[in-house]
């Protein structure tokens, strides 16, 4: 069962662990069975282009930390906006691949409560991320004007990038990508969960689950055994989560899920079919929602891979991703590409 640092009724215990293991993978990663042999499809790059430490200043004094994987004469800008208890170094791959295929500058930045940043692992609210977002696009706007920028999130940074973009007052961007979206929202989850999570939050806000002893349940998010060990070894990535937090991006996912208009930009959304930390039954709810409920949804194009885990850029078969996400900012066909209604008929028929 979830180890806590505070004693509590074993019954609610369990219900948030589950949830706590279907939710973003935010108390541990689970290294993956190893079944039949191992088909690693990658694109290498000649030349591995190092990230560069840096910081974004903010409004009040606040600076966030960040890295930048620069080219000397970059002919696109990317900002990275990462998931749930991750960091800045999720980009690291797209990073390398974008910037020698493409010449782009990618930046990444740790947000809020998570990564380098003070109290890792407290959450910030959602308004103050939505915030830190649209300033360090504005600020990359101002930096290089005349160049396209893209915004790519995953997991809970889609989430927000999408609420960002819709939302007033939007979000600086010519385009925006989002890589397994967090669209997670309580309206989608089972009662018990929702039950659990309200009753935990009132009583034990504090509370964390670290997720030892349930390797037995095999959620993760990647295929990739060196991923998942390098989330066990970094001091960076956040491993005990607290009910607060998971409050918190509960919201921020049921924000992104029940929007009734999409952003202005032209926006790509990845999601693999082998997702379990976003699984496709909340993905079907929100791509029901798009195509009935939401206007302005022409500029949405949607790739759906049947083999692909949540990590897209972090699996061991990432070059179809790769080659997409590039072709897609290159504005060329993409082969894959799919409608809203394609996509939810993919998503739902799981």
């Amino acid at each position: 069962m979830c180890h806590s640092t505070h004693p509590f009724k074993r019954s609610s215990l369990i219900l948030s662990c589950a949830l706590c293991y279907t939710l973003l993978f935010g108390c541990s990663v689970v290294s993956p069975p190893v079944v039949g042999p191992v088909v690693i499809d990658k694109i290498i790059p000649a030349q591995v282009l190092p990230s560069t430490p840096t910081r974004f200043d903010l409004p009040g004094g606040d600076s966030l930390a960040a890295r930048v994987w620069a080219t000397p004469t970059p002919r696109h800008i990317v900002l990275g906006v990462h998931g749930f208890n991750d960091y800045s170094k999720a980009f690291d791959p797209l990073a390398q691949h974008l910037s020698a295929e493409l010449g782009a500058t990618v930046y990444a930045y740790d947000q809020r409560g998570f990564g380098a940043n003070p109290e890792p692992g407290v959450w910030p609210g959602a308004e103050m991320l939505l915030a830190d977002l649209r300033h360090i696009a504005e600020q990359l706007r101002q930096r290089y004007p005349g160049l396209p920028l893209t915004v790519v999130g995953e997991s809970m940074g889609g989430a927000l990038v999408w609420v960002a973009a819709a939302e007033s007052p939007g979000l600086v961007a010519d385009q925006i990508a989002l890589k397994a979206p967090a669209v997670w929202g309580a309206s989608s989850m089972p009662w018990y969960q929702r039950f659990s999570l309200q009753f935990m939050n009132m009583v034990a806000p504090n509370m964390t689950f670290t997720g030892r002893g349930v390797q037995s349940l095999g959620i993760t998010p990647t295929d990739d055994i060196e991923v998942s060990r390098d989330f066990g070894r970094d001091p960076l990535f956040i491993k005990a989560t607290r009910v607060s937090s998971l409050v918190g991006v509960t919201e921020v996912m049921g924000r992104a899920q029940g929007l009734r208009i999409a952003p202005p930009q032209r926006t790509l959304v990845l999601y693999g079919l082998r997702d379990r930390i976003i699984p496709p039954s909340p993905v079907c709810d929100w791509l029901a929602h798009l195509n009935t409920a939401v206007s302005k949804k022409d500029a949405l194009d949607f790739v759906v891979y049947p083999d692909g885990w949540h990590l897209l850029t972090r699996q061991l078969k990432t070059r179809h991703v790769m080659q997409d996400v590039q072709a897609w900012l290159q504005q060329k066909t993409l082969v894959r590409r799919q409608s809203a209604q394609q996509a939810q008929v993919a998503v739902c028929s799981q």
